[in-house]
């Protein structure tokens, strides 16, 4: 397969694979509460991502493990449990929506909270056609 079209078929398995996480996230609050979806969550990455983390923590600088932390709460831990709290209110395609717009957060947060400027290079990166 040509590069052209391995990444088109690598889009399309990402998109099927980052939107249906949102849909899953409704049908599952059938049957458990939004604790318990989160909680699957958290438990099922944990476990699909050891393997890799294990092989690589003695590489990890250690003064940097308090940002680990913190980068892994904010960035995942917590999203995890309230995008089921969420999908009970709103509708899963909202909550995909809201969370697309995460880099842009991104950029906002860190030019109000820690004064880092955004270059022109990476807006365009960013908002590339």
């Amino acid at each position: 397969m040509n590069t052209e079209k391995q990444k088109w078929v690598l889009l399309i398995a990402l998109s099927v694979i980052w939107g249906s996480s949102f849909i899953l996230i409704k049908k599952s609050l059938e049957h458990f509460n939004p604790y318990e979806v989160g909680a699957l969550r958290v438990l099922i990455s944990g476990i699909v991502l050891m393997p890799y983390a294990i092989s690589k923590i003695k590489k990890f600088p250690k003064q940097h493990t308090i940002w680990l932390i913190i980068a892994a709460l904010t960035g995942s831990f917590i999203p995890m449990f309230l995008f089921p709290m969420a999908e009970t209110e709103i509708s899963s395609s909202i909550a995909g929506i809201i969370n697309s717009m995460m880099p842009i957060f991104v950029i906002i947060v860190g030019s109000l909270v820690w004064k880092f400027s955004t270059t022109k290079r990476q807006l365009i990166c960013f908002y590339r056609p």
